[in-house]
């Protein structure tokens, strides 16, 4: 892990490196933002450590320029000033972190400590996710009307659960949600999952299996029980004729991704079929709806939101 360190003071730069030490990281030096930035651009830093009052850039238009470059960049301002002021300014512009002078070390050390972390644990969920979107598209590309399947319905659900008011957190990980919905019929072999030919109902109950293998897939992370709704339940319907466990009771966000789900598929067109027009394919919801293999909220929510961001019609 680096850390760069940003000072106009040499004997401060050489102190607190002398205290970064017990932690094993590299620390690269900048006398100021200026200089910092330009380090930034040669390679990356976990960590960037500043004081406020420096020649050229300050730490509060450094914080400002990181934050601009990587809002998830942890940066701890280093300051005398105690007042309020001072430090309501370092947050409107995205500091994570501050420590007052003199420098307690054993302070700076844990607090170093704990934000390196939190970024190795987001780098390696970034990564994960990557893997995971790289198997999502492996499976969209074993048929040829399948791509982009993901990241449409991903779309559409955002429409929908934004005319609901859903939180950030939950916009997050509906969008997460969606674009893994569909990860289990990577264990689906391909002559069945292309459906170019009439499927036996041996294969049509290897297809329902994958909303199981995708909840299994991702069993291992620790986002499993927010994404598990939508990967396990995209399938499932409110009067209990869904799978893979004839569940009744399907929240509402899941509800909206299954309206997308089904939306994405009536609008794309297939060997098949002519896509249908967004109208069209919004007339099979309601009814689908009013049969109570739907809920009439999240059609109307989808309806509205499409409407909403002009994206009503085939893609």
């Amino acid at each position: 892990m680096r850390v760069l360190l940003v000072d106009d003071e040499p004997l401060q730069r050489l102190l607190l490196m002398r205290a970064l030490a017990p932690l094993g990281v590299e620390v690269g030096e900048a006398r100021n933002g200026r200089e910092a930035l330009d380090l930034l651009q040669e390679k990356p830093f976990h960590l960037v450590l500043t004081d406020l009052h420096m020649p050229v850039m300050d730490g509060l238009e450094l914080t400002q320029a990181l934050k601009a470059q990587d809002p998830l960049l942890p940066v701890i301002l280093l300051t005398a000033d105690r007042e309020r002021e001072v430090r309501l300014k370092g947050l409107q512009v995205g500091a994570d972190d501050f420590l007052n002078r003199p420098v307690d070390l054993s302070e700076l050390r844990l607090r170093v400590k704990g934000h390196l972390e939190r970024r190795r644990l987001q780098e390696e969920l970034e990564e994960l996710e990557k893997t995971l979107l790289v198997l999502v598209r492996a499976v969209e590309a074993k048929d040829a009307y399948t791509a982009g399947h993901g990241e449409r319905v991903a779309r559409y659900a955002l429409f929908g659960a934004e005319e609901l008011s859903a939180s950030p957190e939950e916009l997050k990980d509906l969008r997460m949600g969606a674009l893994l919905h569909d990860i289990g019929k990577v264990g689906i072999p391909d002559h069945i999952l292309r459906g170019d030919h009439p499927l036996t109902e041996a294969e049509r109950a290897y297809i329902r299996r994958h909303p199981v293998l995708g909840d299994e897939i991702l069993r291992p992370l620790k986002a499993h029980p927010r994404l598990r709704p939508y990967v396990r339940w995209h399938h499932e319907r409110p009067d209990g004729s869904g799978y893979p466990d004839g569940l009744r009771e399907v929240p509402l966000l899941v509800q909206v991704l299954s309206a997308a789900d089904i939306y994405d598929a009536l609008t794309s067109g297939r060997a098949y079929r002519a896509p249908l027009k967004g109208e069209e394919a919004l007339e099979v919801l309601e009814k689908e709806a009013r049969e109570g293999r739907l809920s009439q909220e999240a059609v109307w929510a989808l309806r509205s939101g499409l409407v909403r961001k002009r994206a009503l019609g085939p893609r």
